[in-house]
């Protein structure tokens, strides 16, 4: 009964610690960004332009490597079919 008690008194000693760091963490700067976008042109070709980051990390920089991504398959004659930004 003990090492029950005991095992449940760590897990929940754990996961306290796990969110109270994970908040702390994002309010440090700390987060995830994921942006995807698949493009098609004509010829029903498909193409992705993607972006990943979990960290500490320039957003901006990353947010405009997405675009000029996604500018450069337009100019080709590309569409987006779909975008998923988190």
């Amino acid at each position: 009964m003990k090492k029950i008690v005991s095992a449940a008194f760590v897990i929940a000693v754990l996961a306290l610690l796990y969110t109270q760091f994970t908040d702390l963490a994002y309010k440090l700067g700390f987060a995830e960004l994921k942006m995807v976008a698949v493009l098609e042109n004509s010829e029903k070709m498909k193409v992705k332009c993607d972006v990943y980051s979990l960290g500490f990390f320039d957003e901006i920089k990353l947010q405009n490597k997405f675009q000029q991504c996604l500018n450069d398959y337009e100019a080709k004659g590309y569409k987006i079919i779909s975008r998923h930004d988190a």
